[in-house]
C-alpha cells in the first residue's frame, strides 16, 4: 500500500540529540539508559503493567487499544520528547500496546526507579537529587494530556475535515523526499474512518487543489487545506481563498 509523503507542519517535535536538550534536566543523574529499539518492536502490550518508562529521543511509537468487545478504542502515533509507560509509575495497566513505527531511539529507565528518582516514592526516593525533577516529570505528563486532546481531536467533524487536519499536524515528518512511516490504512485508524472513505477525502483535496497525490503526497495549498481543517466545506474553502 502506498506510504504518504507529508511535508510543511507541527505536530512532532524536533528529535533530542543530545542529554543537554532533555526536558528532564537531570543535570547528570539520571535513570534512563539510552536505547536503540527496531522498527515493529513492542514496548508492551495493552493491560500489562509498563516495567518501564520510555523518553522518545528520536523515532516514533504507535498506541493502539481496544475496548472489552475488540473495537479499536485508540489509534494514536508519539513522536520525540513524548513519555510513555506512566501507568507504570503507579504499577496500573497500560491503556495501549504501544510498538516501534520506525527504528527508535529511545531513554528508558526502569519504572521503579524513576519512580524514587522524581522522589514521588517518600521510601525510596534520592535525596541527593540537586534539582525536583519531579516539576519536568509532570510537565512532560501534561503534555501528554495535550497529544491525547489531539488524538480527539482528529477523529472529530467530517472525514475530510480530520483529513486535513492530519495533514496539516504531521507533515514535518520527514523531509522532501523520503516516505512516511505512515500506510493510508494506519492514517484512516488513527482518523476513525474507512479506508475507503480516506481514499474519496484525499481525492476531494486533490481535486480541490489543497495537494497532490500520486505515490506521495505533496500539500500545495495550505490556506486552503486550514479552512478545511476548520470544518468548511470544500467549495466554502475554495470560495474564502479566492476572496
Amino acid at each position: 500500500m502506498a506510504r504518504l509523503m507529508l511535508i510543511n507542519a507541527s505536530m512532532f517535535s524536533a528529535p533530542v540529540k543530545a542529554c543537554s536538550e532533555c526536558p528532564l534536566r537531570s543535570s547528570g543523574r539520571c535513570p534512563f539508559v539510552m536505547r536503540k529499539v527496531e522498527a515493529g518492536t513492542t514496548l508492551w502490550s495493552q493491560g500489562d503493567i509498563p516495567q518501564q518508562v520510555a523518553f522518545v529521543r528520536e523515532g516514533l511509537l504507535s498506541m493502539q487499544a481496544s475496548g472489552v468487545n475488540g473495537t479499536e478504542v485508540i489509534s494514536a502515533v508519539r513522536g520525540a520528547r513524548a513519555m510513555v509507560g506512566f501507568e507504570g509509575l503507579r504499577s496500573q495497566p497500560a491503556r495501549a500496546s504501544v510498538e516501534t513505527l520506525v527504528e527508535t531511539e529511545l531513554c528508558v529507565g526502569d519504572a521503579r526507579d524513576v519512580r524514587a528518582w522524581a522522589g514521588l516514592d517518600p521510601a525510596t526516593s534520592d535525596n541527593r537529587s540537586p534539582i525536583p525533577i519531579a516539576s519536568p516529570l509532570l510537565n512532560l505528563a501534561l503534555e501528554e494530556l495535550d497529544r491525547a486532546a489531539l488524538d480527539l481531536d482528529l477523529r472529530s467533524g467530517p472525514a475530510v475535515s480530520r483529513l486535513a487536519r492530519f495533514l496539516l499536524a504531521s507533515a514535518n515528518l520527514i523531509a522532501s523526499g523520503r516516505q512516511a512511516p505512515f500506510s493510508k490504512q494506519h492514517v484512516a485508524h488513527l482518523l476513525g474512518i474507512r479506508p475507503e472513505t480516506l481514499s474519496r477525502c484525499f481525492k476531494a483535496l486533490q481535486v480541490a487543489g489543497c495537494i497532490e497525490s500520486g505515490r506521495t503526497i505533496r500539500l500545495v495549498d495550505q490556506v486552503k487545506l486550514k479552512a478545511v481543517a476548520e470544518g468548511l466545506e470544500l467549495k466554502e474553502a475554495h470560495a474564502t481563498t479566492a476572496d
